[in-house]
């Protein structure tokens, strides 16, 4: 494939409109076929080859039989007639994968199971520039930057976004589905009109889509405005009106509402709306009359014959797709002009009334950010669901504030693209900060990322002063459930607050950032991602298939791709990595490889080269090759069968390891949830010192997995220091070799000393994935100055919840007494011991930079004379400056 052709070469002027460079945007390549299913291929092969899930000796004999499918159907007219449609759709749409809905109905993530959490990614914001700010001014202020934000798009003065490498402008487009859109089912004509709502709640109805004839269709109302029924893609693949069905039925679409001007406001379960955009999507109110609306707002939720009704509705949003389904149909035939304003809305206001409450043992971060996602499930002494999980709206974008004013933001990543979320979090935040220089620069407009953003014409936005009454611009939604839907709000209730006592989602920060992958000469998120297999092999003992989204906006009308963390060589990596089998340096050339092989497949997939998306279109075509207008003979169908339909592809359907990279200085968290019941989700940002890393996942030990990543890490980092230290030992200043014996002697009986006050239980830190101490015993005989202990880092993070703490080094190492002669020669060239710069971080410390090979250091004693004294406190000091 060729490289995206270079639109700009410089960097794009702020005084560009937003939507300046879309049409010169080059098209997303359809890839080759046969390379598409090559690396799918090699993809699963780490899976089913040597310690991969252990099913020998039948998988191999398999996966063998998977090639042989592959090969027949790439010389099959089933293959060709997939692969043209493709180019058919390439040839008259901005992208071949326009109109398939892949990243909504992406089988890669595919809604097969009830028991995850809603797929809804979450960043946390930082905390607000002013002190014990309030949660309605917090709140206000956010909203308001949020609306300029919102207004500079609609004005078109939102800069585009470029490259940051090669200063191409991306995509814009992606920006429309941020506002005013939800996602929303797929129901065909009548669906919603011959709807029966006492029909009563019963899992049949769940399963089967609502039957009906083409005249009942022609004979129906109108469609309302919230059905997306799905037009043919071309005249020629219209299919048969049961063939629409069938595709309609298991379809998830968005809808956009371009002129959307207000915004949802969720308090304790109620919902309310405000009018916050005049008819030139100029800002209507100011920072300070929002917050008045916003306290009034909690003031009303709280009142008791206000709360009373209060509704659990929004948790129907969490439920699977089938249930979720159904109750849009049961809201929509009843409550069409409600559910028509949230899904109109610009975006959700979450008012969360929960405050941190940490007790002994437990993770600060961590509570917050399961907060401020899901929220919290409490039951009351009648049974009754009081938590904030109930005021939640996962089809949309939210904005969450907690009662103790922190912040994050949702989105639903079937319609939302990630990378446009982070701008919009980031500039949400910035513009935020940047109220304060505006009020004392007297309003001056240049204090803000958009100048030219003005506020409303209308007199509420033009004086601060002006008392408005909140009550009349805010409307509050009035619901009265039947019995049937308040059952069905009931039981997507208790399903949510389930899965919530079944996830575990855990928050820590290790030391490893931007800097260290440079030291190490590799990309910093190649680093996070090899070091996670390898911490997940090293726990578990098996590979398994993990993806990682990476954006293609350099094309038109394109958003991302996955690509598979694991290869061959990763699998050698890992296996290597918890053995002896290599020594240090060699495990550190395999890790550098296995970084920049990963590095090479982010670069080919940013050029367009990406498989998943091919091989998910190809799927997706065979499955509704008859509303595709694809003809398929029974043998086509079969030699695609033994393809798509083989029992091996299962993992990339169902991947255990969803792992992503996504925020920055406006952010502290970032979290995204497991795809199956048994993964785990893995969320990360890299910063210049340390990652913040958030794993979600389902009874499993997210927390140790993290205490892993950072054992590997550990052991990198001390694998580069050991090899720095033997270059400069052999071209720099000689140490005798005696002098070394009696640091290691002291050092190995000072620790051996510490190590009986902690226990050798603790040490180990109960990590055991394998015969810990006798891997390390093994190791340390084969170098007696080892930087590789193993208990070291597990007994740094057993003592400490953030992987922070005194490091126990030389546990193990072999003791040798010197004689009078070895001490009479000792001491000709011993490194004088410098005071330590107190202003340098502990990472500055262990990686030191090159060292000069030529000159002679200056901090050198050169000592002649005997020395015959007792060196019972040398090792403490010397061992000190190493370190």
């Amino acid at each position: 494939m060729s490289a995206v052709p270079s639109i700009i070469t410089s960097q794009v002027s702020k005084d560009v409109e937003t939507f300046t460079y879309e049409k010169d945007l080059p098209k997303l390549p359809v890839p080759d076929l046969e390379e598409t299913l090559n690396e799918l291929h090699r993809s699963l092969e780490p899976l089913y080859y040597a310690d991969g899930y252990y099913n020998h000796p039948l998988e191999p004999e398999q996966l063998e039989k998977f090639s042989g499918a592959v090969q027949e159907f790439l010389l099959s007219d089933a293959a060709v007639k997939l692969q043209n449609k493709l180019k058919e759709f390439d040839s008259v749409n901005d992208c071949y994968l326009d109109n398939l809905h892949l990243d909504i109905n992406n089988n890669t993530l595919s809604d097969g199971q009830d028991d995850v959490l809603p797929r809804n990614p979450f960043l946390v914001l930082a905390e607000d520039a002013v002190p014990e700010i309030s949660q309605a001014d917090r709140s206000a202020v956010l909203v308001h930057s949020a609306l300029r934000f919102v207004s500079a798009l609609r004005h078109g003065v939102l800069p585009p976004d470029i490259n940051s490498k090669s200063g191409n402008p991306l995509s814009m487009r992606p920006y429309m589905n941020l506002f005013g859109t939800t996602r929303c089912p797929v129901f065909f004509p009548g669906e919603i009109e011959n709807f029966d709502l006492n029909k009563p709640y019963a899992s049949s109805d769940l399963d089967e889509g609502w039957k009906f004839t083409s005249s009942e269709a022609n004979d129906s109302e109108d469609e309302s405005d919230d059905e997306l029924p799905t037009p043919p893609l071309t005249a020629e693949s219209a299919g048969s009106d049961q063939d629409n069905e069938v595709f309609a039925r298991q379809g998830i679409g968005l809808k956009s509402h371009p002129d959307s001007r207000h915004i949802l406001v969720i308090s304790k379960g109620q919902y309310y709306t405000i009018e916050v955009l005049d008819e030139n999507d100029d800002i209507l109110y100011n920072d300070s009359i929002l917050a008045t609306a916003f306290a009034h707002i909690l003031e009303d939720s709280q009142e008791p014959n206000t709360f009373k009704k209060s509704t659990a509705l929004g948790s129907l949003t969490s439920h699977s797709f089938r249930n979720w389904k159904y109750a849009r149909k049961r809201l929509q035939k009843r409550y069409q002009d409600e559910l028509q304003l949230i899904d109109s809305a610009l975006f959700v206001l979450v008012l969360d009334d929960s405050s941190s409450r940490v007790s002994d043992g437990q993770n600060p971060s961590s509570d917050d950010c399961k907060r401020l996602f899901y929220g919290t499930s409490v039951i009351d002494e009648r049974g009754h669901q009081v938590g904030s999980c109930v005021s939640r709206w996962y089809d949309k974008l939210q904005l969450v504030v907690t009662a103790d004013s922190k912040a994050a933001v949702i989105w639903d990543s079937f319609t939302c693209d990630g990378s446009v979320v982070l701008r919009f979090t980031s500039e949400t935040y910035t513009e935020s900060i940047l109220r304060l220089a505006r009020d004392v620069n007297a309003g001056d407009p240049r204090f803000s990322l958009w100048p030219s953003i003005r506020d409303s014409e209308r007199p509420a936005s033009k004086s601060p002063t002006l008392e408005l009454d909140p009550r009349t611009f805010t409307n509050k939604i009035a619901w009265d459930f039947s019995n049937i839907l308040n059952t069905h709000v009931h039981l997507s209730e208790t399903k949510l607050a389930d899965l919530i006592s079944k996830h575990d989602l855990f928050h820590v920060s290790i030391p490893f950032g931007r800097r260290s992958a440079q030291r190490l000469g590799i990309n910093p998120d190649s680093m996070i991602q090899v070091a996670l297999q390898v911490a997940h092999y090293a726990l578990y003992g098996r590979m398994v298939y993990g993806l990682e989204p990476i954006s293609t906006r350099g094309f038109k009308n394109s958003r991302s791709c996955f690509i598979n963390i694991q290869s061959q060589e990763l699998l050698e990596l890992c296996q290597h990595f918890i053995s002896n089998s290599l020594d240090e340096q060699g495990k550190l050339e395999k890790f550098r490889k296995a970084c920049e092989s990963h590095s090479e497949k982010i670069k080919r997939a940013k050029l367009g080269n990406g498989y998943e998306k091919h091989f998910n279109a190809l799927k997706y075509l065979f499955k509704f090759h008859d509303h595709f207008g694809i003809e398929l003979n029974a043998k086509d169908k079969k030699i695609t069968e033994n393809v798509f339909e083989d029992p091996l592809v299962k993992p990339f359907s169902a991947p255990e390891l969803i792992v992503a990279n996504c925020g920055n200085a406006a952010t502290t968290t970032f979290g995204i949830t497991p795809a199956v019941s048994q993964g785990f989700g893995v969320g990360y940002i890299i910063k210049d010192d340390q990652s913040d890393l958030t794993v979600t996942s389902q009874f499993r030990q997210g927390d140790r997995l993290i205490y892993m990543l950072n054992w590997v890490l550990t052991e990198i980092r001390n694998y580069w220091k050991g090899s720095n230290e033997k270059a400069f030992n052999k071209n720099g200043v000689k140490i005798s070799p005696v002098v070394d014996k009696l640091y290691e002697m002291d050092n190995a009986l000072n620790n051996l000393k510490l190590s009986k006050s902690y226990g050798s239980g603790k040490i180990i830190g109960g990590y055991g994935f394998f015969d810990l101490q006798a891997h390390l015993d093994s190791r340390s005989s084969s170098r007696v100055h080892s930087h590789s202990n193993s208990s070291v880092h597990l007994s740094e993070l057993g003592n400490s919840s953030h992987g922070s703490g005194n490091l126990l080094k030389h546990l193990n190492f072999a003791l040798s007494v010197p004689t009078d002669k070895d001490k009479q020669d000792t001491g000709h060239e011993i490194q004088q011991i410098q005071p330590s710069n107190k202003n340098e971080s502990d990472e500055d410390l262990l990686f030191t930079g090159s060292r000069p090979d030529t000159k002679k250091r200056s901090n050198v004693i050169n000592s002649k004379f005997d020395i015959d004294f007792d060196r019972g406190g040398v090792g403490r000091k010397v061992k000190a400056a190493f370190e």
